[in-house]
């Protein structure tokens, strides 16, 4: 039934099992190379050479290809393969460093999943993805979430954060994988089964992905105690709590807590929904806590009962809120109950219930008796040139369904702009979905089962999906382009490109059997596949941690591979 929900008490939220069976890790990756001492971004003038080296691997940087933002200096030192901020590149010079930080879920408040990174072209992937020599990066305990890159993390050096299980967070450096520093003081997370049908076989601690506010330097993570939660943030620099942190939120022992934290204006929010099995007494909520004054704080709870929010991407958003999407509701004397609901969510954990702020299907309660939760997904936020509007939310449900949304005007119920059936039964689709450029246009990339790929692809049944948002007089009319064998149970899908318009798109997954993938993002044609190492556990997803490395996290290890 609803394997991960989530719920909070109808005043706060709790975090407990995140759902889903656990995978063993593969084997780890080692360090990064010595890299690039190419043209940074110059400007008008020549730079002056460079030979700083670079952590992208062994091979040059990229800088001078790259044009800047602005300027007309000649290039800076630095330490990454990634161009500065100085106008038009130069023909000397050394790569500025900066940019290259993955700081919550699918890296950005939109849930994209998408990176530009110059050194991730399509012929050096080809070439050689291999583990990092010398990264060795484990800790203690079990991981649902995905991990974090901060480039200028503790000591102004690069570092990863995890978040376990057992309700520990750790730090470690980019290079080695060494432990920097690691919390452990929230306290026991829970360690039997909460009710009837939800033993994972691991601690219920930290199951959301994390996220950190660079500005404050803080990373926030939720842990369940007992049959509540609390919400912590740590000191970036020191892993130390923050004055004011921890909060704690109540909930009850059916509460559930799976979906990443996002941070939008200043405000933390924390999705919650039920367990695996859907039992016991929850409801669907989103908790609000103003991260300046953790006192100040609200939640938003479905009406009817059940209504979990669980998909482990988290909630998109457009800089306005955040969007939560609930599961299947139970009965609820026949009323609608905000079930099977894509919502709008602002400030304290506000809604307010207009239709362009609320989306339903029309078979909602089909969904509902049938056990097609769409809360089992997040969605993502994307713009898409030519159309009318043009900013829209991709949001896939489990019954194999993707609804396009206008984002500014979600439309009620039956409101969609577009209404793309991607597979071919019920119960196939829990994703995470990224959207990303590419020179022929935006695609959207989703993890599906029984998918109904095109005629002769090789890829049919469990498979990574690349759908094409193509435009017809200012209308959407996504179409599924391509399909790619998927190796394992449910993950979630990332995207990058070598620049902003989308040349060298490529599309990453692991596995809950180990390793990595990449394959081309506009036709969905192999491009490297590593078969070793840290087998994820389902719904995580990889990150882009630097100017040139995949980085997958499974139980008591990181696992990065990077371009030569």
């Amino acid at each position: 039934m609803k394997r991960y929900p989530y719920y909070v008490a109808a005043t706060l939220l709790v975090l407990a099992c995140g759902g889903g069976e656990s995978s063993p890790g593969g084997s780890g990756g080692s360090g990064p190379g010595t890299g690039g001492s190419q043209s940074g971004t110059g400007g008008s003038q020549t730079g002056t050479g460079g030979s700083s080296p670079g952590t992208g691997g062994a091979q040059p940087g990229t800088g001078g290809s790259v044009a800047g933002t602005g300027g007309s200096g000649a290039g800076g030192a630095g330490t990454d393969a990634k161009p500065g901020t100085g106008g038009t590149p130069g023909t000397g010079g050394t790569i500025v460093a900066g940019g290259f930080d993955y700081l919550e879920r699918n890296g950005d408040i939109a849930k994209s999943g998408y990176s530009v990174r110059p050194m991730l072209t399509k012929a050096r992937v080809m070439a050689g993805l291999a583990a990092d020599a010398g990264f060795n990066a484990t800790f203690q305990g079990g991981v649902w979430s995905s991990p974090l890159y901060m480039e200028k993390g503790p000591n102004n050096k690069g570092a990863f954060f995890v978040a376990t299980a057992s309700n520990s967070v750790y730090a470690l450096d980019e290079t080695t994988g060494a432990v920097i520093w690691t919390y452990n003081s929230l306290g026991a997370p829970r360690n039997t089964p909460a009710c009837g049908c939800c033993d994972y076989g691991i601690p219920q601690g930290m199951y959301g992905t994390p996220v950190i506010d660079a500005a404050s330097r803080t990373l926030f993570a939720v842990g369940a105690l007992g049959n509540g939660f609390a919400a912590v943030g740590l000191n970036i620099d020191t892993g130390m709590p923050r004055a004011g942190w921890p909060v704690m939120i109540p909930g009850n022992a059916s509460t559930n807590q799976r979906t990443a934290l996002g941070l939008v204006k200043g405000i933390l929010y924390i999705a919650f929904g039920g367990h695996q099995g859907d039992c016991g007494d929850y409801h669907g909520a989103v908790v609000g806590i103003n991260i300046a004054t953790p006192t100040m704080r609200g939640t938003w709870t479905a009406s009817g009962s059940q209504s979990a929010i669980w998909g482990a991407g988290g909630l998109a958003s457009d800089g306005d809120g955040v969007f939560a999407i609930t599961g299947n509701g139970s009965g609820n004397g026949g009323g609608h109950g905000d079930s099977e609901e894509v919502i709008r969510i602002t400030g304290l954990g506000t809604a307010n219930k207009t239709n362009a702020n609320y989306f339903y299907p029309a078979n909602w309660q089909a969904m509902d008796g049938g056990d097609l939760d769409f809360g089992c997904n997040a969605a993502t936020v994307f713009n898409v040139p030519g159309a009318t509007p043009a900013k829209y939310l991709a949001a896939p449900a489990k019954d194999g369904h993707m609804y396009f949304l206008d984002a500014a005007n979600l439309g009620g119920m039956a409101g969609e702009k577009f209404d793309l059936v991607t597979s071919q039964s019920g119960m196939s689709t829990r994703t995470s979905p990224t959207a990303y450029m590419t020179t022929s246009g935006m695609f959207v990339a989703i993890s599906t089962n029984a998918a109904r790929c095109p005629m002769g692809s090789a890829a049919t049944g469990n498979v990574i999906m690349g759908v094409q948002v193509t435009v017809n007089a200012g209308a959407i009319a996504p179409k599924i382009a391509w399909c790619a064998a998927r190796n394992g149970d449910f993950t979630a899908p990332i995207s990058t490109s070598s620049d902003a318009a989308g040349t060298d798109a490529l599309v990453w997954y692991g596995s809950t059997g180990g390793g990595i993938r990449a394959v081309d993002g506009v036709t969905g044609a192999a491009v490297a596949s590593v078969n070793a190492g840290c087998g994820m556990r389902r719904w995580g997803a990889p990150i882009v941690g630097g100017a040139a490395r995949i980085v997958v996290a499974a139980d008591g290890k990181l696992c990065s591979w990077s371009v030569k």
